[in-house]
């Protein structure tokens, strides 16, 4: 699929949460121009930037396979699914031509181009100022967090802030993480800006200022730059907008969405006939796919660990953690959403950070950490348990596999603390160095054809 060069003539995909709102006949370069003129367009064209995160190729599924399977977390059991394609995936013997890398790529890009669409046009046209800032935010923070994902799944990636032409993507190269992270930065600063606190009625769950300081610590801690990042965590963790839920189980119920401890998740509904659900997260009929090690992990009565056993589904040979269990619809799917960015989080990067400034025994650092502790019911670490700044590091890692586990984190955190080799190995699977970064699609090599300025990933 030659992405990048073919997703600049069409809007195909504006369509995404109201996907009957236009009729687009042509499907063309003018249909984009003669769209954008009304705050009720943008309204319906940010509704597609949020439907491309939901797309079965990014958080709606592959996500699970490309991030989560990858890790030391979870393993895929069926060789002969799909042609082996996860499979391939989970043991790091993928080609460049694994069609589930193929489209991911494919998919953010063409949310990123959704994004790119509205914030090239919305200045042109008169709005209500308090909304066009929110729509900008929205789409900003939308393309910091395709971008965030696909510099850490590849390494260097076209960075496109314009919805250029099908002759200007040909001119696309590969450009430098530095670069990328810079766009990122600012991007989610402007966002933090731009975006309210919160929302109300059907608008809840979208995008807020505290989202996007939540998701711009993330990525100063994966920059190592601990003092930004303490500075920018600190205003979403001495807030009062979010909070830990007393009971972890709660945070992730299909009947307590949007619930306090949720900064952003990708919003699903089930049953409807807009393919709005998706299907169970981690659902298999052949054996256990959760690491052994990773349930070995916690402690006796850690209230986390039973979020992790496979549970059986009605009307369904599938089983499913319990962290995402849903009945399924008369139209076989669920909808469950899924939490991107939630208070626990925030609250292992802010100790994080902390302790990258600096150690220390008594302390900030140590009371985030053991906020996560004691809501899960087990003891709180004491400066003799951690005296020194790597085992206070090493003990804020494991938790965030615990804490964190079956949510897109942990294969992230193991390329960032160059723990992966490693941490693989205890699964009896070999990880060949190179590969703490997917390969480049094959059909974006083939149509660039530019060892030069479009190389492959070293070793592919």
């Amino acid at each position: 699929m030659k992405q990048l060069t073919i997703f600049f003539a069409a809007i195909i995909g504006l369509t995404a949460c109201q996907k009957d709102f236009l009729d687009l006949k042509p499907q063309s370069q003018p249909n984009v121009d003669n769209f954008y003129k009304t705050a009720n367009d943008f309204g319906n064209a940010v509704n597609g930037a949020y439907d491309a995160l939901q797309s079965p190729n990014q958080y709606g599924g592959d996500y699970n396979t490309i991030i989560e399977t990858r890790s030391d977390n979870v393993l895929d059991n069926d060789p002969s699914s799909g042609s082996g394609l996860r499979y391939n995936i989970d043991r790091f013997i993928e080609p460049t031509t694994n069609s589930v890398l193929r489209d991911t790529w494919g998919s953010l890009y063409t949310g990123i181009n959704r994004c790119n669409l509205i914030l090239d046009k919305i200045d042109a046209v008169p709005m209500d100022a308090t909304l066009k800032a929110r729509y900008k935010g929205e789409a900003q923070f939308i393309r910091a967090l395709s971008y965030f994902n696909l510099v850490r799944l590849w390494g260097k990636v076209p960075l496109v802030l314009t919805a250029g032409t099908t002759t200007e993507a040909r001119s696309y190269t590969r450009n430098e993480i530095a670069d990328i992270y810079a766009a990122i930065e600012k991007d989610l600063t402007a966002a933090a800006a731009g975006l309210p606190v919160s929302y109300t009625g059907t608008d809840v769950g979208r995008a807020t200022s505290g989202a996007a300081k939540g998701l711009l610590g993330k990525v100063y801690v994966t920059e190592k730059k601990y003092d930004l990042a303490v500075s920018t965590l600190k205003d979403v963790v001495n807030g009062t907008t979010y909070q830990l839920l007393p009971n972890i189980g709660d945070v992730f119920l299909v009947t307590n969405k949007n619930n306090a401890e949720l900064l952003f998740a990708v919003k699903y509904k089930k049953g409807g006939l807009l393919g709005e659900g998706h299907g169970s997260w981690f659902g298999t009929s052949i054996g256990d796919p959760v690491e052994p090690s990773l349930r070995a992990a916690y402690s006796a009565g850690d209230k986390r660990l039973p979020l992790t056993v496979m549970i059986p589904v009605p009307t369904s040979i599938n089983s499913v953690p319990r962290k995402y269990y849903d009945e399924l619809s008369a139209t076989s799917d669920v909808g469950n959403d899924f939490p991107v960015l939630r208070f626990a989080d925030v609250l292992l990067l802010y100790a994080e950070a902390l302790n990258g400034v600096s150690y220390q025994a008594t302390g900030e650092a140590f009371a985030a950490l053991n906020r996560v502790r004691t809501r899960a019911g087990v003891t709180s670490y004491t400066a003799a348990q951690l005296p020194t700044k790597e085992a206070f590091q090493a003990a804020v890692i494991n938790e965030r596999r615990l804490e964190l586990a079956l949510e897109s984190d942990r294969w992230f955190d193991l390329i960032r603390t160059g723990m992966a080799v490693e941490a693989i190995k205890v699964t009896g699977i070999t990880m060949p160095a190179y590969r703490v970064y997917y390969p480049i699609p094959q059909s974006e090599i083939d149509v660039y054809n530019n060892k030069t300025t479009f190389p492959q990933n070293e070793g592919y």
